[in-house]
């Protein structure tokens, strides 16, 4: 059965029992909670709900509103309808910027609601692979390796296994990669998309790739192709595909309501306050429409996990980073710690498209107009997209183009040679703090592409009204960039330099997942569905310099972010420990992506429902069970 809810709580009638959630910053300023948490995004809305679970007082405190009610955030299919009304914007539309200060053109995403991210993603659901989370552990975190992070995604998941109908449309999974008795639901869509599609495009993968079809996304050792699913489930009296959000998983339903845990929306953490010895003892926050700053105080620990985006600022206008940052801001430096802010990582996509023919115009089988996004997702390792074919360049940093003769072997073994390089570069640029974390960190990175031959990109099959369409990125970029604040205002946007695509390795992946997507749709299994092919400017002849070009001019980030508070050594560059505590202080901790140093090859919710749960295990070890 479903783990079904209704789309209110109704916390009313359910009086003190329930959750407390308001906006009202007299309910909360001056009291004294165990625990306050920054964030009711996915690491947040996690930890806190197994804190307060145990019987302790938990605020959260959270920026953005309380959408529960606004049909495109639970109505899956609407997603598409996101983010256009600024009374119900779910969405902090950052700013980036290159490394002269100019303003990107696309607008970052990232979740600004109760639930975060978690409430305008893609939905999609799948597991790392093992090799890199056993390599987060072999950076100095011991107990951060697959096997205990796996039991965390499957005590979570609550896996709705495809039925006979299902099937027989592309959808599987293996049994042992999930868990079934979670909270959060994960299905394939009903009925399943796109069905003759999703065959056509397995079938010209392997053709262009040569990866076999695959059962499960997260039945890998590495690379693999297969058909999505999503945390989604069909509610069969709305006849509604419902996201499964943190919020709706954790926070909303009437079973998971807790008279111990208090959520104040539409106010902003400005930051933690210490007494003389570090420990965290209160968080200053404050309301974006009045300006005002308020105290709350904290008995036990303050968490920080509110994204790698929001997490660096916090600690900073708290006086913990790096005291060039800190001066420039106006801002007592408490904790030298460099490393805040830097490692910050996402993936730059892109994507092409095909005019499907007019007799297939109205097939659901090929196209429609569903919001469910990726059916089909391929990982693909160095071999698979490179092969025997020579790469654009070899791969020293800063290298200009010129071709050469290397295929994904000899690529490999240059990657390796680059690794000092790339790590003084990564230096140079701000990125990172020094050259021996650097190297650390690159070495660990090279190993999983070239001995592990963990995905190197990854390609996304899909269709809309009217034509076909590919999206695509560089999975594991060794683009490094960094974030800081400029003042100690909390209300007002960090810099944020994410440094796409300055890698050469990163370019060249770009490069050959956009020529091979192209040739997917060039296969004779395609020649029946698509009348063009529509790619932007890029001629059929382009050169590889043409292709990147492209590229850097119609990518976007893909909201993946990670690195900017690293679990590392603080004397490679880390912010926090094993424990997820803040280097240099006492009571605060992270829990959220900001902690990962390197891009893991899923897409996030797995990994940062783990870092929620682990994070409150090891707060209250001997947890509840979900």
């Amino acid at each position: 059965m479903l783990a079904l809810y209704p789309l209110t709580i109704l916390a009313v009638s359910l009086g003190a029992l329930a959750t407390r959630i308001t906006t009202d910053s007299a309910a909360v300023s001056g009291r004294t909670f165990d625990y306050v948490v920054a964030g009711a995004g996915l690491g947040g809305i996690t930890v806190a709900t197994k804190l307060s679970a145990r019987g302790y007082s938990v605020l959260i405190i959270e920026a953005g509103k309380d959408l529960q009610n606004h049909a495109p955030i639970y109505d899956a299919e609407r997603r598409g309808e996101l983010n256009k009304d600024p009374a119900t914007d779910c969405n902090w539309h950052y700013t980036g910027s290159d490394e002269n200060g100019t303003a990107l053109s696309v607008k970052i995403d990232s979740g600004k609601c109760i639930g975060g991210s978690t409430s305008i993603n893609g939905m999609v659901w799948y597991r790392p692979a093992c090799a890199e989370l056993d390599a987060l552990e072999g950076l100095g975190n011991p107990g951060w390796n697959s096997e205990s992070m796996f039991s965390y995604m499957r005590d979570i998941e609550h896996n709705h296994p495809p039925s006979v109908a299902q099937r027989a449309a592309g959808a599987d999974i293996v049994w042992s990669q999930h868990g079934f008795d979670g909270p959060l639901n994960v299905s394939f869509p009903v009925p399943m998309r796109i069905p003759a599609a999703q065959a056509l495009y397995k079938a010209a993968i392997t053709l262009v790739f040569g990866i076999p079809r695959g059962r499960d996304l997260s039945d890998r050792q590495g690379s693999v192709s297969a058909s999505t699913s999503w945390t989604i489930w069909w509610d069969p009296v709305a006849r509604i595909t419902r996201r499964a959000s943190a919020a709706y998983t954790l926070l909303y339903p009437k079973d998971k309501q807790q008279a111990t845990l208090t959520v104040l929306a539409e106010h902003t953490v400005d930051k933690v306050i210490f007494n003389k010895l570090m420990k965290a003892t209160g968080v200053q926050f404050g309301s974006p429409a009045t300006k005002k700053l308020f105290t709350v105080n904290v008995k036990r620990e303050v968490i920080l996990a509110a994204g790698s985006l929001a997490t660096p600022p916090i600690l900073e206008r708290s006086g913990v980073g790096s005291k060039e940052v800190l001066k420039a801001a106006g801002i007592k430096q408490l904790v030298d710690l460099p490393g805040v802010g830097r490692n910050l990582q996402d993936q730059p996509g892109t994507g092409l498209s095909a005019l499907v023919q007019t007799a297939n115009a109205s097939n659901t089988l090929v196209i429609d107009n569903r919001n469910i996004f990726a059916p089909v997702i391929t990982l693909l390792n160095i071999d698979q997209l490179f092969g025997d074919r020579a790469p654009s360049r070899f791969h020293v940093v800063h290298t200009a183009h010129r071709p050469c003769s290397a295929g994904s072997a000899a690529m490999a073994g240059q990657l390796q040679k680059s690794i000092g390089a790339r790590a003084k570069a990564a230096v140079d640029s701000g990125a990172e703090v020094n050259l021996a974390g650097a190297t650390e960190l690159y070495t660990t990175v090279m190993n999983l592409i070239t001995k592990q031959k963990m995905p190197v990109s990854e390609l996304i099959s899909e269709s809309y009204p009217a034509v076909m369409t590919s999206v695509f990125w560089p999975l594991t970029p060794l683009s490094r960039g960094h974030i800081h604040i400029k003042s100690s205002d909390p209300f007002t946007q960090p810099i944020i330099t994410p440094r796409f695509l300055t890698d050469d390795f990163d370019v060249d992946v770009a490069v050959q997942i956009a020529k091979k997507a192209r040739s997917v749709y060039q296969t004779p299994l395609f020649a029946p569905i698509i009348s063009q092919l529509v790619v932007d400017s890029v001629a059929a002849n382009a050169t590889d310099a043409e292709w990147a070009a492209w590229y850097k001019s119609t990518s976007f980030g893909v909201s993946h972010w990670m690195g900017s508070s690293s679990m590392r050594p603080r004397k490679s560059g880390g912010v926090v420990s094993p424990e997820l505590n803040v280097y240099g202080t006492q009571g605060l901790r992270i829990a959220d992506a900001s902690i990962m140093p390197f891009q893991v090859t899923s897409h996030t919710m797995s990994l940062v429902y783990t870092i929620g749960q682990k994070a409150a295990d090891m707060i209250l070890p001997g947890g509840w069970e979900w």
